[in-house]
This record gives structure tokens, C-alpha cells and sequence, in this order.
């Protein structure tokens, strides 16, 4: 197989396929939510709450898929050869290892992490059952985040959208089927886990069949033991930090929820209604993100320094000023959104509230996705994973406890807290790109592919 072309490596040619992929995944989430509502709205807010637990191991698989695809880019913007199919083998490999372990784990203590998220009485079965099941299904989103980030490294993200639309497809269509239908089973929470499980299983075959059989991308195992290590040991340097900084994200946002749950039930459930929507909003500088972070990635093997520094300016101003305008056409538009939810005037109002909210983190957000994978895709994979743990424990967490709970200002001093935590980090990260990206120190900036990285400039 011959590494991409060059030309077809441009952040938008990546990234509108990979925006219209994760529509489908989001869609998919809206879909579960809005079934979950037509159940109940206990069953909404109890799965809402176990599906940040959720969210948090598949964030891992994401950004996991996500570290080696950069491996992958930069490894073919030198040229590529056999060493980037060994990427490919060992990767899949830790892919099935972290999937089966996820999965384990989550299943067999569903009932405690449910408690953990604050769940009990009748809200318990709701989230328990949801863990179960879902946690049947982990190896999938595992093995298909891997085959996700190969074809996007060569360029073939359009392939990988249609994966997940069937996917997202499959899904409608089994909730229909096993939850909605009066002439289907009406399995309720277990129906709408168990359609996400096996839509997930179709969208995994699919990959598995363009992979294999329409791109024609090969697997190679390595040589030996020592090329087996030293290619774990590569795609661990770029993946763990790009792991640890959306998994330590989504536990400060299990911390958050258990805030929440204790400000109140109403609260929760408009939590979990509108965050369907705030990250629908957060979909485009996601996918210019994981874009600009492949493109700069084979710049980077190729050394390429002055066309990083222009696809970055331009992709971190865009992935702003869209996210600001979405924001403010959903704070605009709350009331009507809302009420697509549900009925109840309390969960409504605070529902509002936090779509108004949006308007003071979403576009930091977006500067830190951005900004973010640029420093990932020349080599500083460690800064931005650093950076994103301090602030979210040492500022997001303690000050949301403390504006929500002690002075009183309930789930706004969350959102408080949350527009704190996105625009320190977002000008932490930014600083730290003016600074390595400077024209006496921009040389500096760039490893070699197959070294580990490091987080020294």
C-alpha cells in the first residue's frame, strides 16, 4: 500500500468526513437520550448519569485510536514502508488488550460504579442494567477507534464515516424495534443499551471489510520481540498522554456529576438533556481538531515547519469562532430545544440556563482542541496532557464544589468553574505554540517518528 497523497492531507479535506462521523455518533447519543425520555424521565437522568462513566472509557478507545493515528501519519509523511503495517498489528493488539480489560472491569462492578455516580432506590436498576450491558460491547468501540485512526491516517476518513452512519442506522432502527415498537419487546434501559451494543457490532464489521478488502491496508507483525517493544513502547509515548488528558477530563466530570446529584434531580436531568447539545456543538472543533492534528502530523514527518504554522493559525481560529457562533444561535434558540426534551418547566428553565452558559467555555474549548492536537502533531504529546490535569483538579473541580455548594450558587457555579477551567487551559496551551513555534526555536519542535517523544522544548 502507498502512503497518501500529500495533497489529500489538508485539514478540511480530513475533517469534513470526520465531523459528519461524529454527527452520527452524537446523533446516536440523542436517540438513546430521547428514548430514554419517551421510558421515563428517572430512566433519562439515572442513565445520564452512568453515561459519563460510560463516555469515560470511550474516550480512552478515542484517543487511544487517536495517538495512533498520529504515529501512523508521521511514520508515512517519511515514507511509510513495512514499519507503519507493524504499527498497525501492535496497535490492534492494545486495542483488544484495553477493550477486554474494560470491559471486565465495568461489568463487574456496574452496580457499584452506579452508586458511585450518585444512584440509588429507583434510580439504581435504571444505570446498573445500562452498565451491564454496555459493558459487553467495549471490545467493539475498542477494535473500531483502531481501525477509525488507520484509516484516517491514510487519508480515508470519508471511509470511516460511513461506518459509523451505519452504525447510527442500526441503531434508530433497534430502538425502534426492541424499545418503542408496541409490537416489540419493550425492553426498555437493556433495549436501548443493547441497540447501541449491536449497532456498534455492525459499524466494527463494516470497518473491518474496508480495511481489509476495499483500501487494502496491511497488517504486519513485527520481527521480533525487540521490534515488538520498541513499537509499544513508540505507540504508548504518543497515546497515554493523549489518554490521560480526556480521561482525567471525564473523571473531573464524574466528580461534577456527583455535585450535581446532590444540588438536586432536576438539575441532573437537565444536565444530561443539554449536554446532548453542547457537544453536538463541540463536534466541529473536535473534528477540525483530530484533522489538523493528522495533517500537521505528516508535515511533521516530512518537516515541513512553515506549512504547520499556517494550517494551525488558520484551523485555531476557525474551530473559535464557529464554536462561538453555534453557541450562540443554541442559547438563542433554548426554550425551543428544551421543549423537545420534555415538559417540566423546572428542568426546562435550568436546561436554558446551561445552553446561556455555553457561550463562556464552548469556544475555549474549541482553542484547546486545537491548539491541543497542534502540539501533539509535532512532537509534544506531554504539555497539553499536563496542563489538562492540573487545572481540571487543582481549579475545576475544587472551585465548582465551592461555588455550587458552600456559596450557594448551585449548578451555575459549575458552569462557573467549567468557563474558569476552559479558558486558563486554553491560553496556557496557546502560549506554550506562540513560544515553541517562533522562528528561532520552531526547529526544535520537530521528532523523529520513530523516537519517543518528549515534553522538553
Amino acid at each position: 500500500m502507498s502512503a497518501p497523497q500529500k495533497g489529500g492531507m489538508g485539514v478540511f479535506s480530513l475533517s469534513w468526513p470526520i465531523f459528519l462521523q461524529l454527527t452520527c455518533t452524537y446523533f446516536m447519543g440523542i436517540v438513546d437520550v430521547w428514548a430514554l425520555g419517551r421510558i421515563s424521565d428517572d430512566a433519562a437522568g439515572a442513565v445520564g448519569s452512568v453515561t459519563t462513566l460510560v463516555t469515560f472509557v470511550l474516550m480512552m478507545f478515542s484517543f487511544m485510536g487517536q495517538g495512533g493515528s498520529l504515529v501512523y501519519a508521521r511514520s508515512l509523511g517519511r515514507g511509510g514502508g513495512t514499519k507503519v503495517q507493524e504499527y498497525y498489528f501492535v496497535a490492534l493488539l492494545l486495542h483488544i488488550v484495553l477493550g477486554l480489560l474494560a470491559g471486565v472491569v465495568v461489568y463487574v462492578f456496574a452496580g457499584d460504579a452506579a452508586r458511585l455516580m450518585g444512584l440509588d432506590g429507583r434510580l439504581l436498576p435504571y444505570g446498573t442494567v445500562f452498565l451491564e450491558v454496555v459493558a459487553a460491547g467495549a471490545l467493539l468501540h475498542s477494535v473500531m477507534a483502531m481501525f477509525g485512526g488507520v484509516m484516517a491516517a491514510n487519508g480515508f476518513t470519508l471511509q470511516a464515516m460511513f461506518a459509523s452512519a451505519l452504525a447510527n442506522i442500526v441503531n434508530i432502527a433497534l430502538i425502534y424495534v426492541l424499545v418503542l415498537s408496541d409490537s416489540g419487546p419493550r425492553l426498555g434501559v437493556r433495549g436501548v443499551a443493547l441497540s447501541t451494543v449491536l449497532a456498534t457490532a455492525a459499524g466494527l464489521l463494516y470497518s473491518v471489510r474496508l480495511v481489509f478488502f476495499r483500501i487494502g491496508i496491511r497488517f504486519r507483525r513485527p520481527a521480533d520481540r525487540r521490534d515488538l517493544r520498541a513499537h509499544c513502547a513508540l505507540l504508548a509515548a504518543f497515546t497515554l498522554p493523549t489518554m490521560l488528558e480526556p480521561a482525567f477530563w471525564q473523571a473531573a466530570q464524574i466528580a461534577t456529576t456527583r455535585i450535581i446529584a446532590v444540588v438536586g434531580t432536576d438539575e441532573l436531568v437537565a444536565r444530561t438533556y443539554t449536554l446532548s447539545i453542547t457537544n453536538m456543538i463541540g463536534m466541529f472543533p473536535s473534528a477540525l481538531s483530530q484533522g489538523l492534528q493528522i495533517s500537521l502530523g505528516y508535515l511533521a514527518g516530512a518537516g515541513d515547519l512553515d506549512a504547520i504554522r499556517r494550517r494551525a493559525r488558520g484551523a485555531r481560529l476557525a474551530g473559535s469562532g464557529i464554536a462561538l457562533a453555534l453557541a450562540l444561535v443554541t442559547a438563542l434558540s433554548s426554550g425551543w430545544i428544551m421543549g423537545l426534551f420534555t415538559s417540566d418547566p423546572q428542568v426546562t428553565d435550568t436546561g436554558k440556563l446551561l445552553l446561556w452558559c455555553g457561550l463562556l467555555y464552548l469556544p475555549g474549548s474549541a482553542l484547546i482542541m486545537t491548539t491541543a492536537s497542534t502540539l501533539r502533531a509535532v512532537g509534544q504529546v506531554t504539555y497539553p496532557a499536563v496542563v489538562g490535569i492540573v487545572v481540571l483538579w487543582g481549579v475545576f473541580v475544587p472551585l465548582a464544589y465551592l461555588l455550587s455548594l458552600p456559596l450557594g450558587l448551585a449548578i451555575l457555579g459549575v458552569m462557573i468553574a467549567m468557563a474558569v477551567d476552559e479558558n486558563l487551559r486554553a491560553l496556557l496551551l496557546s502560549a506554550r505554540w506562540r513560544y515553541l513555534s517562533a522562528p528561532e526555536r520552531a526547529h526544535r519542535v520537530l521528532d523523529q517518528p520513530e523516537q519517543v517523544p518528549v515534553s522538553g522544548s
